[in-house]
C-alpha cells in the first residue's frame, strides 16, 4: 500500500475480492463522504453482502441518528462497568487454561475469546432449548470465515459453509423464547409509537434516563418484583409509552423495522449482525496488541510499572474505575492500533460523483479510506517523504523501537492526528470502547504475572496474508508465558 501512494499520489484504483475499489487518502475530498454526504456506507464485497445482506438500514434517512443513540445508551460508562465482572471472569477461564501449558497459540486464541466474549458477555445469547453452546460458537466461527472469502458457493467453500452455519444459527435463535418475546414486544411499541424511529429512540432514552443504570456488578437477571429485567416500567399517565431499555438488540429491531415490516427473523438476524461486528473486531484487537507488545520487552516493563501503581491504589481486583487511570496502557493500546489496525478503515458508497487529485471519482463508485494508510500520512508523524518505501513511524519491520513509541500517545505535540483504526465521522464504531476495555483487562491480568515473548520472532514478517487481517504461517503464533 505505501508503494501504490508513492506511485499513484492521493487517489488509486484497485480490485479487492472482486470489487473495483478507489483508494483515497485526501482527507479534505472525504469530508462530504464520512458525513454521509455524497455517499453512504456499503460494503461491496459479494460474499459479505450474501451473509449480513446487501441493504443496510443505517442508510436510510432519519434513522442513523437514532440508532446511535439507542447503540451508545447500550455502551455507556455505567453499562460497561457492570460488564467488567463477567469479562474478567471469562477472560480469567482462558488464561488458566494457558497458564497449564505456559504459552498459548495467540491468532486461535483471540477468535475463540472474540467469539466467548460476543456470545457469553456483549450479547449474552440464552441458549434456554437446551443447545449446546460449543457447538453454537462454532457455527459462529463457520459464519464469520465466509465474509471476506471468494463468492463460490460451492460445496465445501467458505461461503457454502457460511451460509449452512448462518441458517443454523437463525434457527436456534428463533426457538428461543425469550427471542420470540422481545421482538413481539417491540412490535407493539413501535406500531404504538407510529413507527419513528426518533421518537422510539427518544421513548427509550426518556426511560433509560429516568430509571437509572444498575451500579456495576449488580445482576440484569430478574428484578426484586419478580418481573424480568427487559420488561419496561408502566408508563405514567401523559407519559412516552414504556418501550424496551436500552440494548444492542433494541436498537437493531428499530432499524430493521424501518426496512421491511418487523418479523420474527429479525430477532435472530439481528443477533447475527451483531456477532460480526463484536467478535472480530475483538479478536484482531487483542491479536494484534498481543504481538506488539511480544515484540517490546521495554514498552511491557512499563506497562507492569504502572499496574503495581494501580494495584496500591485500588487493589488487586480489577475494577472499570482501575481501567480509567491506566494511562500508559491507554497510550500503548492507542499505538498498537496506530501501527496494526484491526479493521482496515471504511467503505463508502458514492452517490455523487468525487473531486479528489485531479480525478473524478464517479458516483456508484465505492472510496476506501484504509486505516493503515492513513496512519501513514499523518501530518504530525510524516514529514512528506516519499522517496522511502515506509515512513520511520510505521516501519516496525526495520524500525520497530521507533515505530512502536505508546509515548507518542502522552503529549500533545508528538500526539498523532490520525486515528482511523475504528472509522471517524457519523460512524465512529459504539464499541470502542467496550474493545479497549476488553483489551485492558487481559493485558492487566497478564503482565501482572508474565512477561511476553514470540516463540517465533519473525512471526509478522512471515505473515502469509495482510488483507483483511494479518494471517500468521502455521506454527508461528506461539506466545510464550515467562513468569515475572
Amino acid at each position: 500500500m505505501p508503494l501504490w501512494y508513492r506511485r499513484y499520489g492521493s487517489v488509486f484504483r484497485t480490485m479487492m475480492l472482486g470489487s473495483r475499489i478507489w483508494v483515497v487518502t485526501d482527507l479534505d475530498a472525504l469530508r462530504g463522504p464520512l458525513r454521509d454526504e455524497g455517499a453512504y456506507l456499503e460494503i461491496p464485497f459479494k460474499a459479505f453482502q450474501r451473509l449480513v445482506s446487501a441493504e443496510s438500514f443505517l442508510n436510510r434517512p432519519g434513522v442513523h441518528g437514532p440508532w446511535r443513540k439507542i447503540f451508545s445508551a447500550t455502551l455507556a460508562p455505567p453499562r460497561l462497568a457492570a460488564m467488567v465482572p463477567k469479562i474478567a471472569q471469562l477472560m480469567q477461564s482462558h488464561l488458566s487454561k494457558w497458564e497449564e501449558q505456559g504459552q498459548v497459540t495467540i491468532f486461535r486464541a483471540a477468535r475463540v475469546m472474540g467469539v466467548d466474549l460476543a456470545v457469553d458477555v456483549i450479547l449474552d445469547i440464552k441458549l434456554l432449548d437446551g443447545t449446546d453452546r460449543a457447538w453454537v460458537k462454532s457455527q459462529v466461527e463457520d459464519y464469520l470465515d465466509g465474509l471476506y472469502g471468494l463468492p463460490l458457493n460451492l460445496p465445501g467453500s467458505t461461503l457454502s459453509k457460511a451460509l449452512a452455519a448462518r441458517a443454523r444459527l437463525v434457527e436456534v435463535f428463533l426457538r428461543q423464547p425469550d427471542v420470540a418475546a422481545m421482538q413481539a414486544q417491540f412490535v407493539q411499541e413501535w406500531e404504538a409509537i407510529g413507527k419513528s424511529p426518533q421518537a422510539y429512540a427518544a421513548a427509550v432514552l426518556d426511560q433509560h434516563t429516568s430509571t437509572g443504570d444498575k451500579p456495576a456488578g449488580v445482576a440484569a437477571e430478574e428484578e426484586p418484583s419478580g418481573k424480568a429485567a427487559g420488561a419496561p416500567t408502566p408508563a405514567a399517565p401523559g407519559s412516552r409509552p414504556a418501550v424496551l431499555p436500552p440494548s444492542i438488540m433494541t436498537a437493531q429491531l428499530m432499524g430493521r423495522a424501518m426496512l421491511k415490516p418487523s418479523e420474527l427473523a429479525d430477532g435472530a438476524m439481528s443477533l447475527l449482525h451483531m456477532l460480526v461486528a463484536s467478535a472480530d473486531t475483538t479478536r484482531f484487537a487483542l491479536f494484534n496488541t498481543w504481538t506488539l507488545l511480544a515484540m517490546s520487552p521495554r514498552v511491557q516493563d512499563k506497562l507492569y510499572e504502572e499496574q503495581k501503581k494501580v494495584m496500591a491504589e485500588y487493589g488487586e481486583e480489577l475494577s472499570y474505575a482501575a481501567t480509567c487511570h491506566m494511562p500508559y496502557m491507554d497510550a500503548t493500546l492507542k499505538e498498537c492500533m496506530r501501527l496494526l489496525p484491526a479493521s482496515a478503515g471504511g467503505i463508502r458508497k458514492l452517490t455523487a460523483d468525487m473531486q479528489v487529485g485531479g480525478y473524478t471519482v464517479p458516483a456508484g463508485e465505492y472510496v476506501w479510506y484504509h486505516a493503515g494508510l492513513m496512519h501513514y500520512i499523518d501530518p504530525v508523524l510524516w514529514d512528506g517523504d516519499t522517496s522511502v518505501d515506509v515512513p520511520a513511524h510505521m516501519d516496525w519491520r526495520n524500525n520497530f523501537e521507533g515505530a512502536f513509541r505508546p509515548e507518542r500517545w502522552l503529549s500533545e505535540e508528538t500526539r498523532p492526528r490520525y486515528m482511523f483504526t475504528f472509522g471517524t465521522g457519523a460512524h465512529l464504531c459504539i464499541g470502542m470502547n467496550l474493545v479497549y476495555l476488553e483489551v485492558k483487562l487481559l493485558l492487566s491480568m497478564v503482565l501482572r504475572k508474565y512477561r511476553l515473548r514470540l516463540h517465533t520472532p519473525d512471526m509478522l514478517l512471515r505473515c502469509e496474508r495482510l488483507f483483511p487481517f494479518f494471517l500468521p504461517a502455521k506454527g508461528t503464533d506461539t506466545v510464550l508465558l515467562e513468569p515475572r
